[in-house]
């Protein structure tokens, strides 16, 4: 008598069994996985509209923050440029000489007139007058082609042909550090500033 072997036997079903559970979990356990990121995906994510839309916006109100900047700083840069070059033009034309110096011994403290023509085709405005490159004290005088100096700061208009003849105190530091009067025969360097920034010179000797 032959014994057959029973194919369901108690570890087969054991193993099926096994194998099942373990298919039913992984499956349960990637449910839940999915649904998570759903949620997630919910909550947090933005769609890809929206988010393109969102990038346009920003896109657009920065090209709009920087065309207002640069509108402001050319219109900032071109008013300035062009008053730069309307002033530098003008000094251009500014044209003034100083026609004659005369030195007065008699005044006291010593004195010292100059002479000075514009014939450039515009107005000028003295503002100061050197002499070895200390300004001069401008004196009050009154009359007929006397021109002094008023203002703040202070200055001489001249207007276009006019002659002006000022009067200036001789001061210590432009003859020598002894000597308050000038030193006969001396070159000094005699500068007319205008308000533009125009100079011009003239050399005397003293008498």
């Amino acid at each position: 008598m032959s014994c057959r072997r029973n194919s369901s036997s108690p570890g087969v079903a054991i193993a099926t069994a096994f194998i099942q559970l373990k298919i039913i979990g992984f499956r349960f356990v990637w449910r839940i996985e999915r649904l998570r990121r759903r949620r997630l995906r919910r909550c947090l994510a933005v769609s890809t509209v929206i988010g393109n839309m969102l990038m346009i916006l920003i896109t657009i109100s920065l090209g709009a923050i920087l065309v207002a900047w640069a509108g402001t700083s050319y219109g900032a840069f071109s008013g300035g440029s062009q008053l730069y070059f309307a002033q530098s033009g003008q000094a251009l034309q500014e044209r003034f000489v100083i026609e004659e110096v005369f030195f007065n011994r008699t005044a006291s403290p010593q004195q010292i007139f100059i002479f000075v023509r514009n014939v450039g085709p515009i107005n000028i405005n003295i503002v100061a007058i050197y002499a070895n490159g200390t300004v001069l004290s401008p004196v009050s005088s009154a009359g007929e082609g006397w021109c002094s100096f008023s203002g703040t700061p202070l200055s001489s208009s001249m207007v276009v042909g006019a002659v002006c003849e000022f009067s200036l105190n001789w001061p210590n530091s432009a003859c020598s550090p002894n000597h308050c009067p000038w030193v006969t025969g001396n070159i000094f360097q005699l500068v007319v500033a205008s308000t533009r920034g125009n100079e011009v010179a003239y050399t005397a000797r003293g008498p």
